[in-house]
């Protein structure tokens, strides 16, 4: 999940916040310290997030590219100049053609824009944007208007730098959330809070007092922000069974409410995931999916340490419980006793570590439920050679997502079908009378070894005239079906040029008929699908 922090670089951002008596703090320096809290956040929870930073005012200016290195982007912070006014369409312009340009349409981005809300002034100011929006959406043409919201999914949010006392900030903030509002871009506006003093010298009177902008409120502002936009997925991992184990996890990214278009219903993972068994990856394939997340055990638990005596001694008592668990398992009544994996924490913090690798060595997936007839699949990837993460893959909704495995309700044990050696897809038993190859073109290598074929049986003739006219019309009919007109040009091009190459030892009926089929392929009468083209009778072939 890209994340884009835009900083306000324009004149104003070098005020001084009024109502501070001992030390002046700028506006600029309340969002360095702002975008700097964000970043230790991200080293603390979500290390894995990339990151870029941009500037703006009427120009815009890419000062970090995506990174995952926090530390150069706050050394960074620290070189920045400021120019002239704001533009809000240019900027806006600008993010999104960063962001399509890194990380294409199918990504969720957070776009993050630090300000003191300056609306601009001529054709350049937020009030000219919104008019931009407005007319884009009426006339439905991007070179009429800035397009919003983008074409991938996306958050907008502003921090907003100022005192709610302010008329002009007031101002501002209205036509911030105008364009949020008019946009359709989903977002928030993130303004300071004012602080309240209670007068207690009237009961039934209050004083609202607001206080200045500070380091402090800039804290707790980002602070909101990272808990409404950056908060972590935690979730409840369980494997059924005997042993009943189960395991806190992160998803990272957050995983997305799915809205199916067609029904308008929307969908939201669950809390509890139940693992509900294991397909090999075979079998699963390429299906359509969602989504893919990366599932980590929760940080607080992998982050508890014990002294050496203490794990000395968790270790011993974990190998105590083994051994006495399974030595009173030979017995009759070993049901009530309850697994030593639900008695120590420790063992419930190898859930994750135990499930990656048993499905990197098996190569097998393991079928999770994530709520009510909503389906997904965690499995080992790896990314390098020497580094590989348990990945969740979300399935779209529903019970019959994969053609090719059926109703995922009912999917049983590989015995259940009554077949020998059976494998899926299981294939019917009955054979259609009616099933035939058909050409199939995904890839060029399945075209080119369709054309090599037929010039194959035309280096051979007049003895494969028959195998030549047929793969000819079988390819020829293809391309009609599929309205691949040009490949008839391109082998009636292809077989003039294989006639100057004739071996001195081929057969005169070999160039005969390769002119005679560049001649047929190229007619407008035979582009019809019932029409055949074939063999030019001659003395060779005693057609």
């Amino acid at each position: 999940m890209p994340t884009i922090v835009v900083l306000d670089v324009s004149l104003s951002m070098t005020r001084f916040i009024p109502g501070q008596s001992e030390e002046q703090i700028t506006y600029h320096q309340l969002a360095v310290q702002g975008i700097n809290q964000f970043l230790d956040y991200l080293s603390s929870t979500s290390k894995l997030e990339y990151v870029s930073l941009l500037v703006y005012s009427s120009l815009f200016e890419i000062i970090v590219d995506f990174t995952r290195d926090y530390d150069a982007i706050k050394q960074a912070l620290t070189k920045i100049d400021h120019y002239d006014k704001t533009s809000i369409a240019n900027m806006l312009t600008a993010v999104n053609n960063i962001l399509l340009s890194n990380w294409g349409s199918q990504n969720f981005c957070q776009i993050l824009v630090f300000t003191d809300c300056g609306i601009g002034f001529g054709s350049t100011s937020l009030a000219s944007a919104i008019a931009s929006i407005k007319m884009a959406k009426t006339k439905k043409d991007p070179s009429q208007g800035l397009i919003l919201p983008f074409s991938y999914t996306s958050k907008l949010s502003f921090i907003c730098l100022g005192s709610t006392e302010d008329q002009y900030f007031q101002t501002a903030v209205k036509l911030y959330q105008e364009l949020l509002d008019v946009s359709g871009q989903k977002g928030f506006l993130f303004i300071p809070k004012r602080k309240s003093d209670v007068d207690y010298v009237k009961k039934e009177e209050k004083t609202t007092v607001t206080s200045p902008l500070s380091v402090q409120s800039i804290n707790d502002l980002v602070a909101k922000m990272c808990e409404t936009n950056f908060k972590q997925f935690e979730a409840v991992l369980k494997c059924g069974g005997y042993f009943k184990l189960e395991s806190l996890i992160n998803i990272w990214p957050a995983p997305l409410p799915y809205t199916n278009k067609e029904t308008d219903v929307t969908s939201i993972i669950s809390r509890k995931l139940e693992i509900c068994g294991f397909v090999s990856l075979s079998d699963i394939g390429s299906p359509m999916s969602i989504s893919r997340h990366l599932i980590l055990p929760k940080m607080d638990q992998v982050n508890k340490k014990f002294s050496k005596s203490e794990a000395v001694n968790e270790y011993e008592k974990l190998e105590a419980d083994i051994k006495m668990f399974y030595s009173k398992s030979d017995g009759a009544n070993s049901d009530d006793e309850s697994p030593p994996c639900q008695a120590n924490e420790l063992a419930k913090e190898s859930v994750c570590v135990l499930l990656h690798g048993a499905l990197k060595v098996e190569n097998m997936a393991a079928l999770i439920l994530l709520n009510e007839n909503w389906f997904g699949f965690i499995y080992s990837y790896a990314d390098s050679k020497k580094k590989s993460n348990l990945m969740l893959t979300v399935l779209p909704p529903g019970h019959d997502v994969i053609p090719w495995l059926g109703d995922l309700r009912y999917v049983g044990n590989i015995e259940d079908t009554q077949q020998d050696n059976a494998v899926f897809p299981v294939k019917p038993i009955d054979k259609r009378s009616y099933s035939q190859n058909c050409v199939v073109w995904i890839k060029q290598a399945g075209l080119q070894s369709d054309i090599q074929k037929v010039l194959r049986h035309a280096k051979k003739l007049p003895e494969k005239t028959q195998n030549f006219y047929k793969e000819l019309n079988r390819i020829r009919r293809a391309a009609l079906s599929l309205g691949f007109v040009e490949l008839l040009d391109g082998l009636s091009s292809l077989f003039e040029r294989e006639i100057a190459l004739l071996p001195s030892n081929a057969s005169p009926d070999c160039a005969l008929q390769l002119k005679h089929t560049a001649m047929e392929l190229r007619k407008l009468t035979n582009r019809d699908l019932k029409t055949m083209i074939t063999a030019l009778p001659s003395k060779y072939n005693q057609l």
